[in-house]
């Protein structure tokens, strides 16, 4: 159960970085990067990180969200423990998948897969030994997408990006 000051910090850091106020956003995005005591808050997140997919067709979002990813994995006072695949789940997500968002050619999707590819080397190097296998399972779905000639330019890119990311190791 959580208190009602942890669930107050819940909304207001989920309004401030979804919402329209930029310095509001930065400032939630740092609380939650240092904050030592949101562990209970942990699934919450993750849980919004995860919802990538109902917001393919708008990149601020997508990169809100990710932000927010990025903000958890480091964070030195969270154990992300086995919430480690579902955060490489969303970010893969944005990496690898036809956005909608990248029908428009005026949107830059390939900013968001770089970024993308740069969080998930950051989530493989700094937490990848909580999850058995995972190198083997990030380069097997990066090497799928990439082998599929039926998948578009773009989901080829997030996998080249991916790659090349993890690095030449």
């Amino acid at each position: 159960t959580l208190t009602d000051d942890l669930l107050k910090y819940y909304q207001h850091v989920t309004r401030a970085v979804l919402g329209d106020d930029p310095q509001l956003m930065k400032v939630a995005l740092q609380d939650l990067q240092t904050n030592s005591k949101i562990s209970a808050l942990l699934p919450y997140f993750v849980y919004v990180v995860s919802g990538v997919k109902s917001v393919s067709h708008d990149l601020e979002q997508l990169n809100r969200l990710l932000h927010i990813a990025r903000s958890l994995i480091q964070n030195p006072f969270l154990c992300l423990g086995s919430y480690v695949r579902s955060l490489i789940a969303s970010v893969m997500y944005c990496a690898l998948e036809p956005l909608a968002a990248s029908i428009n050619p005026l949107n830059d999707h390939w900013t968001l897969r770089d970024y993308a590819a740069m969080l998930l080397s950051r989530i493989f190097w700094t937490h990848g030994d909580l999850v058995s296998g995972l190198y083997h399972q990030i380069l097997l779905s990066l090497q799928k997408v990439l082998a599929d000639p039926v998948r578009p330019l773009c989901s080829h890119y997030g996998a080249v990006v991916g790659l090349h990311a993890l690095g030449w190791k």
